[in-house]
């Protein structure tokens, strides 16, 4: 109980960490665009306080004093739900295309993003069928349960594909795949999710133009060096920019729209050429920590559907910050997912803390 206790404390420590280092981040990263369309060099930050800082915070607490049996009840419920918001995202009228993307959820005034939150429903489901079932069913190929986790998985992938929301699926498929091996995932079952997940992954990118000029614009970023690559480029060129130390807070170059993106899913680019890599290094550190910690608190809680949970929850902020970071270094595709606890965006940032507030209640109440 005690070391749990530590957990809770730790785990608040570096999350709260990791949202000041967002806000400030904000500060400079979306002042240029905030005073060029709202003349409010503050009116991202603000927003970003308001709803998602403030909202998520509430969630998090929220989450974190109820039960867990309560959440591990409602499960199928909570996934079923959800993905009929992420459905709505086609239907007029709950639309709200940006880009030609179908990923918002429009209710009045109020805009979402229904598949971030996949990330925690998805896993609540899969956490329920995997800690109900035994051992041998679980390690059968044509058992259901491997049965229900590959068909759960690949229709969630084809309907975010539609959206099209490729990372919120490598998120997913991490954290499911982390979840199964914690399980007990078998080498015939683990060559036959590869295999599913490349036909998959494959379909997607071959039937989707946009899909196929970013991995273009991944090997070759001079062959377009003003479109597909110019993302790429400027990320590269603001990070190097920073050398050691940065070129300090509010100094940067690329957010005077030099970089796309630069307050959402670029913001690493920022914080990397403002700080250096002394300041980036550490944000790392922040990350691995928590991850860590995650984790750590995995192996200490007894109950199999806090355990799966866990792990499928801290395992996908693990994969998102990767996945991030290696796009801005150019070290993979860019996806066009946030940075956890510091990119612009309500939905993540909400989505985030709640993720959060699950381990809390996971380390309070399972036994």
């Amino acid at each position: 109980m005690l070391r749990k206790k530590k957990y809770r404390k730790s785990l608040l420590i570096l999350t709260c960490l990791l949202v000041i280092i967002g806000l400030l981040a904000l500060i400079s990263a979306s002042s240029i665009k905030g005073a060029e369309e709202y003349r409010d060099v503050f009116y991202y930050v603000k927003k970003q306080l308001l709803q998602g800082v403030l909202g998520g915070f509430f969630l998090m607490w929220l989450i974190s004093v109820i039960n867990y049996k309560i959440w591990q009840k409602f499960a199928l419920v909570l996934f079923i739900l959800n993905i009929i918001l992420v459905g709505l995202c086609f239907v007029s009228p709950f639309k709200y295309v940006i880009n030609s993307s179908h990923r918002w959820f429009k209710l009045g005034p109020l805009v979402f993003q229904p598949s971030e939150f996949l990330k925690i429903t998805y896993i609540l489901f899969l956490a329920q069928i995997l800690s109900k079932a035994s051992p041998q069913k679980l390690q059968r190929i044509f058992g259901a349960p491997f049965l229900t986790f590959l068909f759960s998985l690949g229709s969630v992938g084809l309907l975010l594909g539609l959206q099209p929301s490729t990372g919120t699926f490598l998120i997913l498929a991490c954290s499911a795949t982390a979840m199964y091996l914690a399980a007990g995932l078998t080498l015939k079952q683990f060559v036959v999710l590869i295999m599913s997940a490349s036909l998959l992954l494959g379909g997607l990118i071959i039937h989707s133009d946009y899909r196929l000029a970013r991995i273009k614009g991944f090997f070759d970023t001079e062959e377009d060096p003003l479109g597909k690559g110019y993302q790429s480029r400027q990320a590269l060129i603001g990070i190097g920019s920073g050398g050691l130390f940065g070129v300090g807070f509010g100094n940067s170059v690329q957010k005077f729209n030099y970089l796309p993106a630069s307050h959402t899913d670029a913001i690493f680019a920022i914080i990397a050429e403002e700080t250096g890599l002394v300041g980036s290094f550490c944000l790392l550190v922040i990350y691995l920590l928590l991850i860590s910690l995650g984790f750590g608190l995995a192996k200490e809680i007894p109950n199999l559907f806090g355990k799966y949970v866990t792990i499928g929850l801290i395992t996908g902020i693990g994969s998102q910050a990767f996945i991030n970071i290696a796009a801005m270094c150019k070290l993979m595709p860019i996806t066009g997912i946030p940075l956890p606890f510091i990119s612009y965006g309500s939905s993540a940032l909400i989505t985030n803390l709640a993720e959060i507030g699950f381990l809390l209640n996971f380390s309070k109440n399972s036994t």
